[in-house]
């Protein structure tokens, strides 16, 4: 298996404005910048949930990074756990950078 993408989602605390939800997620671009494996994150908002969309080099990368002790941070800053999801990432079209990553391409060309 290839890339993954995990979905994090998490509860604002109650009254927490969206300029507030995105200076938070801001702060904490440096912890992720910092983050083995992390290839691309995209912070998630809508009124009263935030959280992000990960693209990891490797289930392994993402599990690592989603230890006991991260859980534990995220439920002290959120009053609750996050809810993590897994989903393989075989094929990437990115038309931002007129890419493309297809996990058998790149197993054929290193054959």
């Amino acid at each position: 298996m290839g890339r993954v993408l995990a979905v994090v989602t998490y509860g604002l605390p109650e009254g927490t404005s969206r300029e507030a939800a995105v200076q938070m997620f801001r702060d904490s671009i440096p912890r992720y910048m910092a983050t083995e494996g992390l290839l691309r994150k995209n912070v998630l908002y809508r009124e009263g949930l935030g959280g992000g969309a990960y693209l990891w080099e490797s289930q392994e990368a993402a599990e690592a990074a989603y230890n006991p002790e991260w859980v534990a941070y995220m439920t002290e800053k959120y009053n609750q756990p996050p809810t993590v999801e897994f989903y393989e990432m075989p094929i990437t079209m990115d038309r931002e950078y007129d890419t493309v990553y297809d996990e058998g391409a790149v197993a054929d060309a290193a054959e």
